[in-house]
């Protein structure tokens, strides 16, 4: 009966996707390595009305352009930024913003905060183990600075992350740098009520698995890059079932960024249901392709996700990243 149950739940979140997606199974004109999916769109400025307007009220993704009055103190802080640029220069008014090809830590700033203590996600690879995950609420600073400043490889057996660490855990002299954006503000469409926020640290590849948030973000990139996969509510709510009655999961939450998540046969599916863009090896291929929107944030980026929209995040590129983000209401 059970059995029964899971296929007829599996059964219904494919009616889901189907009747939303209206997608031809002949959508693909081009091999799947050429697929580019939609971007996601940038306003012209950080004008409040705008960002209203465009973006808040009617909860849809957009980018913030970068702009050299909104990049955190905290890029050119904490951080020492190869010379070499990337070509993508954006000029600001008086200002002109190169995008560094890597960025390393500062260790004047960083030797000064080794003593507090963090959290921290553990991952390692091994031949006769596979990969295992583990989250250390309170581990001593100096540990991932330690390992940050190795130089690991791209592909390590052990990787660390300080993952979603609350700001108002951290003294000042680390968050001062990283002031709340005025966008934030108490408006007449927002309450200024942050409801939360945190700090994001590690060396690529980092991984967040697709889940949604329970109010509104702006993410905002302080070095090195990001790439970002986002589904509208409904989509997403469907393809999230559908990979967790495949595996058999009857609870699983994706308001929390689980242990499950992070490692074995669960990280792997949701990975290659939202990275895998091949119609032959994804079953959701379509469905990206159709409704999921991307963009890659580098140094100054910022990023508005709306309340309940699906996204997946990935560390990529060299050097460090970092990012921070506020949700709000």
């Amino acid at each position: 009966m059970q059995c029964l149950v899971l296929r007829t739940r599996s059964t219904r979140a494919l009616d889901r996707i189907n009747s939303l997606a209206h997608i031809s199974t002949r959508l693909f004109s081009t091999s799947p390595s050429h697929l580019r999916l939609k971007q996601v769109p940038q306003l012209s400025s950080w004008y409040k009305p705008e960002f209203e307007k465009k973006a808040y009220i009617p909860a849809l993704p957009a980018r913030l352009p970068r702009s050299a009055t909104q990049i955190a103190p905290a890029s050119s802080k904490w951080f020492i930024h190869d010379a070499n640029h990337r070509l993508n220069i954006i000029n600001d008014k008086d200002h002109t913003i190169l995008t560094p090809r890597s960025s390393e830590l500062r260790t004047s700033f960083w030797s000064q905060h080794e003593s507090i203590t963090v959290p921290l996600e553990l991952t390692s690879t091994t031949p006769d183990r596979g990969e295992s995950f583990n989250r250390v609420e309170d581990a001593p600073l100096k540990l991932l600075l330690t390992y940050l400043s190795s130089n690991s490889p791209s592909t390590p057996q052990h990787s660390i992350y300080l993952a979603q660490c609350d700001l108002s855990s951290l003294p000042r002299s680390i968050t001062d740098d990283i002031p709340t954006p005025s966008l934030l503000q108490p408006s007449s469409a927002i309450k200024g009520d942050i409801y939360a926020s945190s700090l994001w640290l590690g060396r690529p590849p980092t991984y967040t698995p697709l889940h949604r948030d329970p109010n509104p973000n702006l993410f905002m990139q302080l070095a090195g890059r990001k790439l970002l996969r986002l589904l509208p509510p409904e989509i997403g709510n469907a393809v999230f079932e559908d990979v967790q009655n495949h595996l058999d999961h009857n609870h699983a939450s994706a308001n929390i960024r689980g242990d499950e998540m992070m490692a074995g046969p669960e990280k792997l599916a949701l990975h290659e249901a939202i990275w895998t863009d091949d119609p032959s090896v994804n079953r959701y291929a379509d469905v990206l392709a159709t409704y999921s929107l991307e963009t890659e944030v580098e140094l100054g980026d910022a990023l508005f996700i709306p309340k309940g929209w699906w996204h997946s995040v990935k560390g990529v590129g060299e050097g460090i990243t970092a990012s921070v983000n506020w949700w709000f209401r």
